[in-house]
């Protein structure tokens, strides 16, 4: 039997990671390069390795709670399967960061090393899928499809998370629960 409790405070800190490693580098990419005038790329280089290594142990974290909670292996096994496929959308959020602070400061995000060996170790990920279904072009389908379906997930479970903290000062604690 799956604990829905669990689930859910797993899925709720999924969305708060997310909203976190978007909203806290997209400040220190803002800082860095508006601010500070870092170079895009270098700020990029600096930024990326550090939350996206600050993510990956957020979500190994989650997981080893998770394996050494007393739930049954149903949930375990459903919240690790989760995290497996989640995991790249999660990571998805800081690399948008940087996406929009290059758009907005109009300046390329493909000169930075970190952000190309991201896209390429992606890319790795998905081409056997993809060199299954047909030829090269698709690749790059591929991996707009993934920046809008990670984008689509991010902000979904943002959403999730804001709306969780504005809907008791919306309607108050009493109120918020029946609404």
């Amino acid at each position: 039997m799956i604990a829905r409790k669990h689930l859910r405070r797993r899925l709720s800190q999924y969305g708060a990671l997310w909203l976190g490693g978007f909203v806290g580098t997209l400040l220190v990419m803002a800082i860095m390069v508006f601010g500070v005038q870092t170079p895009l790329a270098a700020a990029a280089d600096l930024v990326l390795p550090i939350a996206l290594a600050l993510l990956g142990l957020a979500v190994i974290a989650g997981v080893g709670i998770t394996v050494v909670k007393d739930v049954g292996l149903s949930t375990k096994s459903l919240i690790t399967a989760l995290a497996l496929l989640l995991v790249l959308p999660l990571l998805w959020a800081p690399v948008l960061a940087v996406v929009v602070t290059a758009a907005i400061a109009g300046a390329s995000v493909e000169y930075s090393a970190v952000y190309a060996e991201f896209r390429i170790a992606v890319s790795n990920l998905i081409y056997p899928l993809v060199a299954m279904l047909g030829e090269d072009p698709l690749i790059s389908f591929v991996w707009q499809a993934f920046q809008v379906v990670a984008s689509i997930v991010g902000a979904i479970a943002s959403t999730l998370q804001v709306w969780r903290f504005v809907k008791p000062l919306l309607y108050g604690p009493d109120e918020a629960e029946t609404a």
